[in-house]
């Protein structure tokens, strides 16, 4: 299973441009190792989903992508830029590029919903006009579906709001590629599916390319147009959902097995 998957990704990755290349990546906290080794390949426009249980290193993964963590083997390379041999200006450059959805929304309690999404352009895009950032700003907030909630506070906000509103924080700065912390974690089962179908429907309309990473199968079978299942530091095996749905590989068959 894992090697006729790997001959067809690899002729895939052959056509089409890679827009994420992940080599040996290698991460510990101490003895405990996370990452051990780790490859990936994103394609442009793709959809790829990282599927882990809990505590198999996701996150880190995706930290190490975007620069908050820093590995300790390995090569990353984004967009065509070695990530690791950034300095500190070039990596704020870069991640303008990526857009990253935390797993908490990450929003400030102290901000309203309209100050939360005009932060990092003014961070960013210091120079940008006020009213081109407050159309910038309702036009992503209808994007998700909550043009009237611009003047609430997170505090205001049910769990399924609050990730759109941090959705299109993300998405504000139009990014290359969007990295997905857990998506759907805390949300009940409709409003998971909801941001997920949103998710879809803001890829097409902003041609990004994106990792999500999760322990969720409905992400998977729903958003991803691969799914690479992480096991013990490594792409154990990767594939579309179905071929995997099928895969007799007793690693891959535990992630099933409650269908």
């Amino acid at each position: 299973m894992e090697h006729a998957t790997e001959s067809r990704t690899d002729i895939a990755v052959e056509q089409e441009e890679v827009v994420v290349r992940i080599r040996g990546l290698c991460k510990a906290f101490g003895s405990h190792e996370v990452l051990r080794g780790f490859d990936l390949d994103l394609l442009r426009g793709e959809n790829l989903m990282v599927l882990g249980k809990s505590g198999s290193g996701k996150s880190v993964l995706i930290k190490c992508i975007i620069g908050l963590l820093r590995p300790d083997a390995g090569h990353i390379d984004v967009l065509g830029q070695d990530m690791l041999a950034l300095r500190h200006d070039a990596l704020d450059r870069m991640r303008m590029r990526i857009g990253f959805l935390f797993q908490s929304n990450a929003l400030y309690d102290s901000m309203t919903v309209r100050q939360n999404l005009e932060f990092p352009m003014r961070r960013h895009w210091s120079v940008m006009d006020a009213n081109e950032r407050k159309a910038r700003i309702m036009k992503a907030l209808e994007d998700v579906g909550l043009a009237h909630t611009a003047d609430l506070m997170p505090s205001e906000l049910s769990g399924g709001m609050a990730k759109r509103v941090g959705l299109a924080r993300t998405l504000i700065m139009r990014p290359e590629i969007v990295l997905y912390d857990e998506p759907t974690t805390g949300l009940d089962p409709i409003t998971g599916r909801e941001i997920v179908e949103l998710i879809l429907q803001l890829q097409r309309q902003y041609n990004t390319s994106s990792i999500l990473i999760s322990h969720d199968l409905n992400v998977a079978k729903l958003a991803a147009n691969r799914v690479v299942v992480l096991h013990e530091g490594r792409a154990h095996a990767q594939g579309t959902y179905d071929e995997l749905l099928r895969a007799k590989d007793p690693v891959v068959r535990r992630f099933f097995m409650a269908l």
